[in-house]
């Protein structure tokens, strides 16, 4: 072939016109290698994914005779040379690893770089060669080795990133994580055992794993975590937990609404929660225990369940011992929104704990916004706020016909010493018969 057309086709293997580009590469194919692919090989820096995706085609029809070439672009000052270079190599297959391994340069790190790339898309046989690169020196090449590894379904490739877990890198630990959060399905037996036999650290980062299976054989482990483990494996084992919806992982979850850690019993509020499971038997049997955090902690979740079956069973904790479960059980009620709950309620107004009569006027309003007209009826009068003022002596809203706060128990009304009338302390003068206060 002639020098002139040698030149035609170089240019014309990269047009972007579907049909010139087929015919000059259809050409280029019934050409030796030598001729080939030096023309083949100048031209896979092009950003046309079309174009590349054709002249890859074309490199790779010459099978091993490419690989001189191919490697040799990963030296390339070019970055598209070099990306295109790795992409095609990786096309390559397992049986032209070992002869590409060979020609790789040593000690290069931009070339060790793009190899990464390369055997992270050569499936399983890559392993070995990839998990050497994990040791590297370089550590953006050792990252960039780790998380080309989500790209290989090998489950040797899941046990090699679990080791990784232990190391005393945190990039390189959550560089591990990512990968495996692809691949770790290829070797679940693998990551099971781990969870018994690693560290505490790396149990973390398996557990978020294991987490994503919802496995209910699991359930044991995650419970023998949360009561062994270190704080952080603690929680993620609970909301690993919540991912398990059976009767099983609930219980033990509300179990943990007893726990002395005030983080452990709100997490696993947190995961009751999000289970949603509404008003279990579990939780309704938690209100009737022993434990006040626990008490406290089901009936929180109870309300926001807001199932009306369970309305009794709140109303009974307005009588409860503690403040905060009687506070807990009016804000359930103001979250049920049955109007049924006024009664009770109104009763709360006068609890000896603040936080309880703050709490039941809160449900008290949020009753009457959900059914405005009635519960304006229902309401007394001098807990309307069209009847409330600020006490001059705490600053706390009362009822504006009250005589003492019940807050602080200041004096906020007085009657003229002449007439009789009621006055208030701010006149200067009694309306009636004018007598100065």
């Amino acid at each position: 072939m002639s020098r002139q057309d040698l030149s035609r086709i170089r240019l014309e293997i990269a047009s972007e016109k579907s049909e010139i580009r087929k015919n000059a590469l259809a050409e280029i194919r019934s050409l030796t290698p030598a001729e080939a692919l030096p023309i083949l090989a100048e031209t896979i820096d092009r950003k046309n994914d079309d174009v590349l995706l054709d002249i890859s085609k074309a490199m790779l029809s010459f099978k091993d005779d490419a690989l001189p070439y191919l490697v040799k672009a990963l030296t390339s000052d070019n970055w598209s040379m070099r990306r295109s270079a790795s992409f095609i190599l990786g096309k390559l297959g397992a049986n032209s690893l070992k002869k590409l391994m060979e020609m790789i340069p040593e000690n290069e790190e931009d070339v060790d770089y793009w190899m990464v790339q390369t055997l992270g898309n050569m499936g399983g046989e890559a392993v070995q060669y990839l998990v050497r690169v994990f040791k590297h020196s370089n550590e953006k090449i050792r990252l960039a080795a780790i998380r080309a590894a989500q790209n290989v379904n090998d489950p040797r490739m899941v046990v090699s990133l679990l080791h990784l877990l232990e190391e005393q890198n945190w990039p390189v630990r959550k560089a591990a994580y990512d990968s495996l959060e692809r691949i770790f399905a290829n070797n679940l037996p693998a990551v099971v055992e781990a969870l018994d036999n690693s560290s505490d650290e790396a149990k973390y980062w398996i557990v978020k794993l294991l987490a994503q299976q919802a496995n209910p054989e699991l359930t044991a482990k995650f419970a023998k975590i949360v009561e062994t483990g270190p704080m952080e494996s603690k929680l993620e084992a609970i909301k690993a937990l919540s991912m398990i919806e059976n009767t099983e992982a609930h219980r033990i979850l509300v179990g943990y609404l007893a726990h002395k850690s005030w983080i452990i019993r709100k997490t696993a509020a947190d995961a009751i929660y999000s289970q949603g499971l509404g008003a279990s038997d579990e939780l309704i049997s938690a209100i009737n225990g022993s434990n006040v955090d626990a008490r406290y902690w089901s009936v929180k979740l109870l309300g926001q369940s807001k199932e009306p079956r369970i309305f009794e069973e709140i109303v009974k904790c307005l009588q409860d011992t503690h403040a905060s479960v009687r506070s807990a059980a009016c804000q359930a009620l103001g979250a049920l929104g049955d109007k049924r709950a006024l009664a009770p309620l109104m009763t709360m107004l006068n609890d000896e704990a603040e936080e309880v009569r703050t709490a039941a006027i809160l449900a008290l309003s949020q009753i009457g916004e959900r059914d405005e007209a009635p519960a304006k009826s229902a309401l007394p009068a001098h807990v309307r706020q069209e009847n409330m003022m600020p006490c001059v002596h705490c600053g706390k809203m009362v009822g504006r016909n009250f005589t003492f706060c019940p807050f602080c128990l200041g004096h906020l009304r007085h009657a003229c010493r002449n007439c009789g009338r009621a006055v208030d302390t701010k006149w200067k003068g009694c309306p009636d018969c004018g007598t100065p206060i």
